[in-house]
């Protein structure tokens, strides 16, 4: 297998799966269009090619220095995304779309935020590392184009996001718009408590 083609298939595997950024990646898209779910989309993907760099680039000395700083790493994960999750529902009747048009400065703030919200995950790295140490013949013989293909799969799947939920923005009625929202946002909150229950049991 080729360390592109080896890429793709990780990117996609950590991308596709449900989970809190592609609940705030759906929602952002039904609330501001698809520009904006884009420019967060963007922020995700590029984290992700980030923690792919550093787990192909670091090898075996990822995992040991992960275990020294999981359990606040967690912490801070699981307290952020249940405050983000909460915070978004209690806004879900006070939001409403909006077509005014959006800035380049809204975008890259969007952009920043999402890199920001996904760089808290830190199971996202250690899966890379192990990924990386599972493919090691191929990844480490061409790591460029592995992480490459991690970024353009990262991107690809999260563009699909941005274009779904985009396409609903503005079209849904007001009492369907705050149940995917809340639904979206609740995904959240579940990961959060789900990840703070974790460090007590």
């Amino acid at each position: 297998m080729s360390a592109l083609l080896a890429g793709v298939i990780t990117g996609l595997a950590v991308a596709m799966p449900p989970g809190a950024v592609t609940g705030l990646i759906v929602r952002t898209g039904l609330q501001r269009g698809f520009r904006t779910a884009l420019a967060a989309g963007w922020g995700t993907a590029t984290v992700d090619g980030i923690y792919c760099s550093i787990a192909v680039l670091a090898g075996a000395a990822l995992i040991p220095l992960l275990g020294t700083v999981e359990t606040p790493l967690r912490a801070v994960t699981g307290f952020v995304l249940v405050g983000l999750g909460v915070y978004g529902i209690v806004r879900s009747r006070a939001e409403t779309p909006t077509d005014a048009p959006v800035g380049t400065r809204a975008l890259i703030a969007t952009y920043i935020r999402f890199i920001g919200i996904t760089m808290v995950n830190p199971a996202t790295l250690a899966y890379f590392a192990a990924v990386a140490f599972g493919f090691a013949g191929a990844v480490l013989a061409d790591a460029t184009s592995f992480i490459i293909g991690v970024f353009i799969a990262s991107l690809g799947w999260h563009a699909v996001l941005a274009l779904m939920s985009g396409s609903l923005h503005g079209r849904l009625s007001r009492r369907a718009r705050e149940i995917l929202t809340v639904v979206a946002n609740g995904v959240v909150v579940a990961l959060g408590l789900r990840i703070l229950v974790g460090l007590f049991l």
